[in-house]
């Protein structure tokens, strides 16, 4: 062969190889696999106990009928003791005692800390009454066999966590982690018509190495109230409906339900549990959208982070006021005598309120986090404007529900979660104004500062409308969207 020819075999394969190798660049990377283990374990009663949610039930005999199974369902990342874990439940209040026992359960047994472990509840008002939660939810006294029914499904219920996280931890093998955003529509704010919500619904999609579906993660922000307080009957409402309906069209997989920062949404229409049904399908057909799209790789296990806040109450009652406010009935009358009694045995009133505040971030690409309480939308949609919505996941409802959690502006335009809400939960007084800036702060502060807005982006227009609200500071940065599924 002449030179010219050899040159010319060689210019050919030259071209080949770099062509190869941009297919290769630009191929995904699939070796980027993690341990990730599931569960689901069922959380039905099995003996008669009072549910939690409304007050009106106070007068109504504790149940022992299911209208819905209700489930924890567990999902453990990582390996070794770096995993974390997340235990979504189907149940309404959260109280933080038992939070702490599934921590230290988990750290003595498998040696995570805290911050490893994240509890949240899907705040189903069909649920049972557990020791601690609401202690006023009814405006009187619990009886003693109230007291027992609801202790005994306590301890079931803090054993049946830790079976799910145990078993997720236990069947961890290697998955591929993704995630992605959609939309559903069924939350409408409570307070004003036309307020703002949140209706983004964020999915992680967790795969085996050959594709096959293992189980998603999802989130809304809306109150589960479809159902009134008149069926007296265990039920997840459109949480444990969307689980219960994506599962039957994924066979082997299972769902997790998360709630956001929709304290102050509730789902519209509402009343029926055809139409709990109704929004938990429409909710499972957006997720069974998602799960076909090329979503955005989650290549590490996240780093956790966990901080316990002290939010500041407003100047507490005089015993003069907590007086004349005892007269009144109803649960303001309950909830004075209450405190009057404490006062009178001598016990102190604390200036604050702990809270937790948690983070997942997964490497720089997505961040998860975790707020106590009855979290307002104000939350949500501000930390979309001070951090990249695009890689912003905000729950909810997690890891202990004290109160509500309301924001600066309904602390300022009152009403029932500003105020009345924290008689049911036993709390001394209103929140400070204070509880927003701090909460964000801690939020900001435990991500990596690569997640923060870029100022020099600036901002997109206000929105138009308030539906417009949890999109109307989304940027890219100049980049790419980060993942698919993004409307």
């Amino acid at each position: 062969m002449n030179p010219w020819h050899w040159w010319r075999a060689l210019v050919v394969v030259g071209c080949w190889i770099g062509f190869l190798d941009t297919l290769l660049e630009a191929a995904p990377r699939n070796l980027n696999f993690i341990p990730v283990g599931v569960a689901r374990v069922d959380l039905s009663p099995t003996n008669a106990v009072p549910l939690m949610g409304y007050a009106a039930r106070a007068g109504l005999p504790a149940p022992t009928n299911l209208a819905q199974h209700i489930h924890a369902r567990a999902l453990a990342i990582g390996s070794r003791s770096q995993a974390a874990v997340l235990i979504a439940i189907d149940n309404c209040i959260l109280p933080g005692s038992i939070t702490d026992d599934i921590r230290s359960r988990l750290a003595q047994r498998v040696g995570l800390a805290p911050a490893q472990v994240a509890l949240t509840v899907t705040h189903t008002h069909s649920a049972p009454c557990l020791t601690g939660a609401a202690p006023n939810i009814f405006a009187r006294d619990l009886t003693p066999t109230e007291q027992e029914q609801i202790a005994a499904y306590t301890v079931y219920f803090t054993e049946r966590l830790e079976e799910a996280a145990r078993l997720a931890l236990e069947r961890r093998r290697p998955a591929r982690l993704s995630w992605g955003r959609g939309s559903v529509g069924f939350a409408k704010n409570r307070r004003t018509p036309g307020g703002p919500v949140d209706h983004d619904l964020p999915l992680l999609r967790i795969t085996d190495p050959n594709g096959e579906l293992r189980a998603v993660l999802v989130r809304y922000a809306c109150h589960c109230t479809t159902l009134s307080g008149e069926l007296n009957a265990v039920h997840g409402d459109w949480a444990g409906a969307a689980a219960e309906a994506f599962e039957r069209e994924h066979p082997g997989a299972i769902a997790l339900v998360a709630i956001g920062a929709g304290a102050d949404a509730n789902p519209d229409p509402r009343g029926t549990i055809e139409l709990a049904t109704r929004h938990g399908e429409a909710l499972a057909a957006e997720a069974a959208r998602l799960v076909k799209l090329p979503l955005q790789d989650l290549p590490t296990a996240p780093a956790c982070r966990l901080q316990t806040l002290q939010l500041p109450f407003q100047p507490h009652f005089t015993r003069e006021e907590w007086i004349r406010r005892s007269t009144n009935s109803g649960i303001v009358g309950f909830h004075a005598r209450r405190w009057l009694a404490r006062m009178n045995r001598g016990e102190t009133v604390s200036p604050t309120l702990p809270y937790p505040v948690q983070t997942w971030a997964f490497g720089d690409r997505m961040a998860m986090v975790f707020l106590g309480g009855e979290v307002v939308v104000d939350y949500s949609l501000r930390l979309k404007r001070e951090l990249d919505p695009q890689r912003l996941w905000v729950n909810a409802y997690a890891n202990d529900v004290p109160c509500y959690i309301p924001s600066r502006r309904i602390l300022d335009e009152g009403g029932y979660e500003a105020e009345t809400s924290l008689w049911y939960y036993d709390r001394p007084q209103r929140l400070s104004p204070t509880i927003e800036d701090q909460i964000v702060e801690a939020v900001r502060e435990q991500l990596p500062k690569s997640f923060r807005i870029d100022p020099a982006c600036g901002e997109s227009p206000p929105p138009r409308t308030p539906m417009d609200a949890p999109r109307a500071f989304r940027t890219t940065r100049g980049r790419p969207p980060h993942h698919a599924g993004v409307p």
